[in-house]
């Protein structure tokens, strides 16, 4: 009797886990998949539908999506970068690898044909000057690239290297030139030299503003003893 009732129980109990576990397994496999759903597109898809700037500078997400933010929002239809660079691409494309900076934002317009950038790399205080001389050696080459080609060479001249405290940036931006390049290559070169004063102005205005909020905690030494 004792037997039949232990069986009857082994049993029952069996049965009851059968039936309870796939129900137990599926809810965690659904709040995992939800999870990790959500958690892939947060990372990268920003407000705009662009790739998010933190897959490809890190913890200066906040910084560097300030920045970009705010030029595209002064430049309007006239900022065309759309395309961010990875670590990798980034090193290939300007020879400067992720050991030389704290953060990057690296974006151009992913048309072969056009040209417009911006980069922003804020140097490691003691690769300052490295960084700036490899961004004059890409922009070096970037002439070579186009010296036949005089409307997208009208943009590299046009273009603006710019050291601000720890940040260097490197604009090359002027959106559509063709009507400017039917009045010639000096046209060109001003329409784009306009664009990219009013980048560099605003990259400035948001950088130092950082700082300001910082108070003054500037990176470079010269800095720091102002």
């Amino acid at each position: 009797m004792e037997m039949r009732t232990l069986t009857v129980t082994l049993v029952l109990t069996l049965a009851i886990w059968l039936f309870a576990a796939p129900m137990l397994t599926g809810c965690g496999e659904g709040e995992v998949s939800d999870s990790n759903t959500n958690s892939v597109e947060n990372v990268r898809r920003d407000a705009d539908g662009k790739t998010d700037i933190r897959q490809a500078s890190g913890s200066g997400y906040i910084m560097m999506d300030m920045i970009r933010k705010e030029v595209a929002g002064v430049l309007g239809d006239h900022y065309w970068p759309d395309k961010l660079l990875t670590e990798a691409e980034f090193e290939t494309e300007t020879g400067i690898g992720s050991g030389l900076y704290e953060e990057y934002l690296a974006e151009k317009q992913n048309v072969e044909t056009d040209i417009d950038m911006m980069v922003i790399v804020k140097a490691k205080p003691e690769h300052l000057a490295e960084v700036e001389t490899l961004l004059n050696e890409y922009r070096d080459a970037l002439m070579k690239k186009y010296k036949e080609r005089p409307q997208e060479l009208g943009k590299v001249a046009a273009s603006r290297i710019e050291v601000i405290d720890c940040y260097v940036c490197f604009v090359q931006l002027g959106a559509d030139t063709s009507a400017a390049a039917q009045e010639g290559d000096e046209k060109v070169i001003a329409q784009c030299q306009s664009e990219n004063e009013r980048a560099v102005d605003m990259i400035e205005r948001v950088i130092f503003g950082m700082l300001e909020k910082s108070h003054g905690n500037y990176c470079s030494p010269w800095r720091n003893k102002v």
